[in-house]
């Protein structure tokens, strides 16, 4: 399936359009129409299978990071190296295509808040919270609204930057906050013994 889906996405970002029939698209993938419909019950959802390993192998990628590493970091590292390693995913055309139809910007926003939901889930396993705590369900907001403008920001008209560098610009404008130990987990800091009145005299 996840074969079939990065073919359809070569198609769609390399004519720029997603008008094509089924039946050309089965074709394109190497499937019988029925095989297609089988695994895609709209055009739309032939993108999924591609775009969710990408987000899957990010999250894991995050995981594996030191946990010595910022978790910023781990983000900023895990995007761009997807990105540079999966060049077959065009996504100056492909964000192209997702905005075309209703029904792909339907499957856009569902793949991106199942990425929510992602990356809370590591932000939540990172710093010992719930996954369903408030702060790693925002966390988990930001960070994808966050990766979501890094891929648009780079192919908007006169701009050639680089998504991580964008990423980097997002994620400082948090601050450091959102993304660190909660300070009911740090150990206690260690403060000088308190000077006796004379030591304080002298």
């Amino acid at each position: 399936m996840i074969e079939a889906s990065r073919a359809v996405i070569g198609l769609f970002p390399r004519e720029r359009t997603s008008d094509f029939s089924v039946k050309e698209l089965a074709a394109h993938a190497g499937l019988s129409e029925r095989t297609f419909y089988r695994y895609f019950p709209r055009k739309a959802d032939a993108i999924r299978p591609a775009v969710d390993a990408s987000l899957a192998r990010i999250v894991s990628d995050m995981r594996a990071a030191s946990r010595a590493r910022p978790l910023r970091e781990a983000l900023v590292e895990s995007l761009g190296q997807t990105l540079t390693e999966e060049n077959s995913m065009n996504w100056e055309n492909l964000l192209a295509v997702l905005n075309e139809t209703e029904s792909f910007r339907a499957v856009w926003l569902q793949i991106l808040t199942d990425a929510e939901v992602a990356l809370a889930r590591a932000v939540a396993e990172r710093l010992g919270l719930s996954p369903d705590s408030q702060r790693a369900r925002l966390a988990g907001a930001v960070l994808a609204t966050a990766g979501r403008l890094a891929l648009e920001q780079p192919f908007t008209p006169g701009s050639k930057r680089d998504a991580s560098e964008v990423l980097v610009e997002c994620l400082e404008l948090l601050g450091p906050t959102l993304f660190e130990e909660p300070a009911d987990r740090r150990p206690p800091a260690r403060r000088p013994p308190p000077r006796s009145s004379r030591q304080r005299r002298g």
